[in-house]
């Protein structure tokens, strides 16, 4: 009888340990995730590789990437986005990719997030809202102390309003981006400072320049 009910807290432990580590999903947690495509039969714009109580994850789709003999792959940069449904906002990343021609209209996409140390391969995402609109610019930020303190370091991330760029929010963090928690992120929104000064020009995290090279103008559903 207690062995049995042994084996029940155990089972209980497991399921506890599992659900909390899938509430707190981080972009991390996709580093080496793998998925084929179908080119042929595959007619969606944003391809889902990750679904929980918690998050949607999607893959953004651009088929000009499937222009590869068999046998062959290529590297690249795609998009991903990490969704969460208690915010209902997502967060838009870049990763670097390799697309591999695995056999006839079918294609292997592996991920990694390219990170390097305390650094992020682009360091440049987006928030966006329920309908998938670009709703925040975000930027990540990490710079190493002068010496004496050489080896200490400050990590942070701002977030700022798209239509606003006065209005914005700094986050700082213990270490890379990519292992924050993902809603903890999104839940600083409401934390963002407002600026009603309609005169007052600010810049924007991401230039223009930037918007165009590494992301969609528009993500279509």
């Amino acid at each position: 009888m207690e062995l049995k009910h042994l084996n029940k807290i155990t089972v209980l432990l497991f399921l506890i340990i599992g659900i909390t580590t899938f509430s707190q999903m981080k972009i991390a947690d996709l580093e080496g995730k793998k998925f084929l495509i179908n080119s042929k039969t595959e007619k969606r714009n944003i391809i889902p590789i990750f679904n929980d109580i918690n998050y949607n994850v999607y893959y953004i789709l651009d088929k000009r990437n499937f222009d590869l003999k068999l046998g062959l792959g290529v590297n690249g940069v795609g998009n991903v986005i990490f969704f969460s449904k208690k915010n209902n906002k997502g967060i838009l990343v870049k990763f670097e990719e390799m697309i591999y021609h695995v056999k006839k209209n079918v294609y292997e996409i592996s991920l990694r997030t390219g990170s390097h140390g305390k650094y992020m391969f682009i360091p440049s995402m987006i928030i966006i809202d329920k309908d998938f609109n670009y709703e925040y610019l975000m930027e990540y930020y990490y710079m190493m102390s002068p010496p004496p303190k050489n080896g200490d370091y400050s990590s942070w991330i701002t977030i700022q309003e798209i239509k606003n760029y006065c209005n914005f929010k700094r986050i700082d963090l213990k270490g890379n981006v990519i292992y924050e928690d993902i809603n903890y992120i999104l839940s600083n929104i409401i934390k963002i400072n407002i600026n009603e000064d309609k005169y007052k020009e600010c810049d924007p995290l991401i230039s223009d320049a930037d918007l165009k090279r590494f992301f969609p103008k528009k993500i279509i559903r």
